[in-house]
């Protein structure tokens, strides 16, 4: 079998940790660890992950990756290969620190990444990165840090001497959690509905808007429906507390500040009924 030491360190005051801290932040890492591998191998290597044991100091846990395909036991391949992905768990971190859990999306920041990154094979690091659930399990564990008041830091090391590092003063700025914006939301929606709409103001002037109140809000949209307009013709009435029956199309944009769409745009597709109001009776 092949085998790296990987380090994860705690740092702290004492030499005891939660057991939900190191349990959480080891699943985390193993998630890391497998998409990588995916990335790496196309899913055709399996690796697994073994702790080794705990030094003395600060609580600092060895983990081994063990390929353990028998065909490449002491293979310079496989010793290879398991550098190769201890670069890229490496380099993860090292860009998750640099853009505080955010995606690698424009050309300048692949440019700023291929720099924090030196000689790894940036590609594969930036795809293996900018995937949803290896930047959330980075975050989770320095959450999962965070949530322990016995830990002063928290830090990875993959062999390179170099250990990618999160003091608590700055845990809460490493901890991301926007990663709902991140999906591809349309910039528009589309929705028809049958809709009750209360006149408030109209004009008959081509191209002028009517005014309704509808679901409590007061809206208004330029009316061009055929059938509506053939009812006016004829000389039907509308007046200032009517209501129209329809079928109304809602444009409808997404807010990224409030992470909701907001009704931008209303058309009468279909005309079905004009419900007059009560007219006040007069006396004698």
């Amino acid at each position: 079998m092949k085998k790296k030491v990987m380090k994860i360190t705690f740092e702290g005051q004492t030499h005891q940790i939660d057991a939900n801290t190191l349990i959480n932040v080891l699943i985390h890492y193993q998630n890391i660890v497998n998409e990588a591998n995916k990335e790496l191998s196309g899913g055709s290597k399996n690796i697994e992950l073994k702790v080794n044991a705990i030094e003395k100091g600060s609580f600092v846990i060895d983990v081994s990756l063990i390929e353990s395909a028998l065909k490449h036991i002491f293979s310079s391949e496989g010793m290879t290969y398991i550098a190769s992905l201890y670069a890229v768990v490496e380099g993860t971190h090292k860009l998750y620190k640099y853009f505080k859990g955010k995606p690698v999306k424009t050309d300048e920041d692949r440019q700023a990444a291929k720099t924090v990154l030196e000689n790894v094979e940036y590609n594969v690091t930036i795809n293996v990165y900018n995937q949803p659930p290896v930047r959330e399990a980075v975050s989770k564990s320095i959450e999962t840090a965070d949530s322990d008041s016995n830990v002063e830091g928290f830090s990875v090391e993959c062999g390179s001497g170099e250990p990618v590092s999160f003091e608590r003063k700055d845990f809460k700025e490493y901890i991301y959690d926007d990663f709902d914006l991140e999906k591809s939301i349309p910039n528009e929606q589309e929705e028809t509905t049958d809709a009750l709409l209360t006149i408030i103001a109209l004009n008959f002037e081509p191209g002028s808007r009517w005014q309704f109140i509808y679901n409590g809000f007061k809206i208004q949209m330029i009316v061009k429906d055929d059938a509506l307009m053939k009812k006016i013709d004829e000389g039907e009435r509308f007046g200032k507390g009517d209501a129209i029956y329809v079928k109304m199309r809602i444009v409808k944009r997404y807010n990224p500040v409030y992470r909701a769409y907001e009704n931008k745009s209303y058309k009468i597709v279909e005309f079905l009924e004009h419900i007059e109001a009560p007219r006040q009776q007069e006396l004698f």
